[in-house]
């Protein structure tokens, strides 16, 4: 009978970490990113040369490049970021030279925060010069990776007036969020990602005073502050806020 009941918990313990428990959660970095189940990196096509030596040097057949991208001439590629993934081999090398994606510890319902090196927020939930600021807004470098604070399908990847290069992500439980100003997005409306992938890089498109990015999470479409949501980070600097963060 002890036995029989150390069964039933284990299987209890096993269905809530897989239905809300923690969960591992690989993180893309500059060495290792996801697409579309595949792992790779996006790469600037300058000329076809770049394209070539990058399908060379990670064993990608050019023609999966095309298929992965939805492209269909070397037109569609150059001056664009394309996914090259890597082969079984150039996985395998890396693996041998220490190389991984980080991976972090998450509860399944969890946000992440969208850029990893946040060090301040420079505008929080609330009134901003007049108006509703329904997010907040993370200063960092024009190029700096920004992910998905979330898995999810994205709803929306457009350039949105004074938000300038957008992507929307639709989460469970009726939440969305929204990263804006981008440089670049990688991602498609229709896609599915996970938490942690590589979605966009930080811009200043749109109407913004500098390099930042601008996120919001909403639940039925109301702002709430992602302040709330995003795990703590004690060293972060908010240079003006209506609640006490520490």
């Amino acid at each position: 009978m002890k036995r029989l009941a150390v069964i039933v918990i284990s299987f209890a313990i096993l269905f809530s970490l897989a239905e809300g428990g923690v969960t591992k959660v690989f993180v893309d970095d500059n060495h290792i990113q996801e697409y579309r189940g595949l792992l790779g990196k996006w790469v600037l096509i300058e000329s076809p040369g770049t394209l070539y030596f990058y399908a060379k040097k990670f064993s990608a057949p050019v023609r999966d490049v095309y298929k992965i991208n939805s492209c269909y001439s070397m037109k569609d590629i150059l001056g664009n970021y394309v996914f090259i993934p890597y082969s079984e081999e150039y996985l395998a090398d890396l693996k041998s030279q220490g190389v991984t994606r980080k991976m972090i510890v998450s509860n399944h319902d969890q946000f992440i925060w969208p850029i990893e090196e946040v060090i301040e927020i420079s505008s929080v939930l609330g009134l901003r010069w007049g108006r509703f600021h329904p997010g907040i807004d993370m200063p960092a470098p024009t190029g700096t990776p920004v992910y998905a604070s979330k898995g999810g399908m994205v709803l929306a990847t457009v350039y949105a007036g004074g938000y300038g290069l957008t992507v929307e992500i639709e989460h469970r439980n009726s939440y969305t969020t929204k990263y804006a100003h981008l440089s670049v997005m990688f991602v498609k409306k229709g896609e599915f990602v996970k938490k942690g992938q590589l979605i966009a890089l930080v811009g200043t498109t749109g109407n913004s005073t500098g390099p930042h990015l601008h996120f919001e999470i909403r639940s039925n479409d109301i702002p709430l502050d992602p302040l709330d949501f995003l795990p703590r980070k004690d060293s972060l600097k908010i240079l003006h806020t209506l609640k006490n963060w520490k």
